[in-house]
């Protein structure tokens, strides 16, 4: 109460200030209780909330294994011993595996990234997409001299899919069928695929035919038939068994002469990116001091690896495309850039002319549209500039089983624009297949040891299909290449759609992602008789001191 109340109230006669006292207190009493009401109302809510939470977490029915965001296969429910329940190792994978896939966890992790952003966090070593915004307007500190003084002491001198069709359910009927496992399909010129046939409930031969021969080559082997687009257009691949016929409609997509020119339009946004006709573009950028220290951290490699050759795959960012001349001249000159990368880097190392070659084939599908990484096809030129470079011979396209993974790939570029555009751009996942036998030795960010025998998950529907993701420690063995040819392979995720090339030509691939290990190289190299050293980076991390910081601790060598 405050004072002018209380001299009123001593003024009053008793039974007047009984009674209005009576009403304060009724009036106290009310607004407690109203505040108990609203305390019961939200605990309740957030009671029931959690409990759908927690019961969303316990019983989904289509629990994801793939992250989306973080670009990576998600943990899975362990399998129990007795053992690795005494010693709980079992508990532990049960909790682990809850918050990997817990309900709305992608959503979670965005958010939170987002909210980091807002302060200023650089996202540009975090996650499987190793994404880093290529220009954003931020000046750089060209007075940062820790790696080039650390450096000098070294040297001694004082960067939603479908499957493309309707799934069959052969339990859906007792009546003899035939069935494609791809009703439609959209490839890109020079682009492949395979097409499986299946009968149920019926045997017999199956025969294949092509409506347009033009358009697509067709390979048939039973109840398989591989394709190569020849030329833009439609054409039907039927199968048929008898009077069964299944058939699959392939649109083969027209490349633009050339590269890419969709008339005089761009939308430039101020994280590096741009929208030009239906794709999301990354410029590049150079920056001499930070090339430089790239350059001294391979040249530190060599020094410490001397009887092994070390090269760097630089690569080009998806702007590389761009033939029309308006928008050319809005955006840095990566022709320019990477001649001064080869002055530079060349000088120390290998400098591998993955620009050249890529810049060649430009008008094919190199990069995707919605995501900021390049396709295998454009992984694959880079790997042929690579292997001839330290005089190897190039596996052939040809030489690989083409499968399409999706047609209807949706990329990371959505959730970096936020335009709703980018929403509609569509991408086809293509994996070369090596045909020759391997297996792959996985570590994952648990410490989960896991083999396979391809270093491409045909499952996968993302582009963590190759290497299974970003992984801290992968080795492929190929038993049929020289068990004396071993490559040590640093890389970002640019390198994962890389790697499985150099099954072709390597007998022994030790692939290490600086990001999630702490594994010293040096240390785990020492005795190991490698013939190469491969840096696969994209153009980011050649001019990022962050980087450069980064694989010198990964030899032992910590700068503040």
């Amino acid at each position: 109460m405050n004072g002018n109340f209380k001299e009123k109230l001593k003024a009053m006669p008793p039974e007047m200030r009984q009674r209005v006292m009576m009403e304060v207190q009724a009036k106290k009493r009310e607004r407690m209780r109203k505040k108990r009401r609203a305390d019961v109302i939200c605990i309740f809510i957030m009671g029931v909330f959690f409990s759908l939470i927690v019961i969303l977490n316990l019983f989904q029915f289509n629990r994801p294994t793939e992250s989306e965001v973080e670009r990576r296969k998600l943990a899975e429910f362990p399998k129990f011993s007795l053992s690795s329940f005494l010693s709980g190792e079992f508990t532990e994978g049960i909790n682990l595996f809850f918050a990997d896939t817990f309900v709305f966890r992608d959503n979670i992790v965005l958010a939170a990234k987002k909210l980091d952003t807002l302060k200023g966090y650089d996202y540009s070593l975090d996650g499987e997409g190793s994404f880093v915004v290529l220009d954003t307007g931020v000046e750089k500190d060209e007075n940062d001299s820790s790696v080039g003084d650390t450096l000098s002491s070294l040297l001694g001198e004082d960067g939603e899919t479908t499957d493309g069709g309707d799934k069959f359910d052969p339990g859906s009927t007792n009546l003899p069928t035939l069935v494609i496992d791809k009703t439609k399909l959209t490839l890109t010129v020079g682009g492949g695929a395979e097409l499986n046939a299946v009968l149920y409930n019926t045997i017999g031969e199956l025969s294949w035919n092509v409506s347009d021969d033009k358009v697509l080559e067709v390979k048939t082997d039973g109840d398989k038939v591989t394709l190569k687009a020849l030329k833009a257009g439609k054409a039907t691949i039927s199968c048929t068994s008898g009077a069964l016929k299944a058939e699959c409609i392939i649109t083969v997509e027209k490349i633009a002469s050339g590269g890419v020119d969709a008339g005089d339009t761009a939308d430039f946004m101020t994280n590096g990116l741009f929208i030009y006709g239906d794709a999301v573009y990354t410029k590049g950028w150079y920056l001499e001091k930070y090339a430089a220290d790239y350059a001294g951290v391979l040249e530190y490699y060599q020094k410490i690896f001397p009887n092994a050759k070390v090269s760097a795959c630089v690569i080009p960012t998806s702007a590389i495309r761009i033939d029309n001349e308006e928008i050319k001249s809005k955006i840095p000159d990566q022709g320019e850039i990477f001649d001064k990368l080869s002055d530079i880097i060349g000088e120390k190392v290998n400098f591998v002319d993955t620009y050249g070659e890529m810049y060649k084939h430009r008008d094919e599908y190199i990069y995707f549209k919605s995501d900021h990484h390049w396709t295998q096809r454009g992984a694959y030129y880079a790997y042929r500039a690579f292997v001839e470079s330290v005089g190897l011979e190039a596996a052939e396209l040809d030489d690989f089983n083409i499968k399409t993974l999706t047609d209807s790939y949706s990329g990371s570029m959505y959730e970096y624009t936020k335009d709703e555009r980018v929403k509609s751009f569509k991408d086809t996942i293509e994996a070369f297949m090596s045909k020759k036998t391997l297996t792959m030795t996985v570590t994952d960010r648990s410490g989960n040891v896991k083999t396979y025998d391809s270093a491409i998950m045909e499952w996968s529907k993302t582009y963590s299909a190759f290497l299974c993701g970003d992984n801290p420690y992968t080795v492929i063995n190929v038993p049929e290449n020289p068990q004396d040819r071993n490559i040590l392979v640093i890389k970002d995720s640019y390198g994962n759609a890389f790697v499985p090339f150099l099954a072709e030509n390597y007998g022994n691939i030790m692939i290490v992602d600086t990001r999630y290990t702490s594994m010293n190289v040096k240390e785990m190299f020492a005795d190991y008789d490698l013939t190469d050293i491969l840096f696969v980076n994209n153009l980011e991390a050649a001019n990022s001191p962050a980087w450069a910081k980064m694989y010198l601790k990964a030899v032992g060598v910590e700068i503040e």
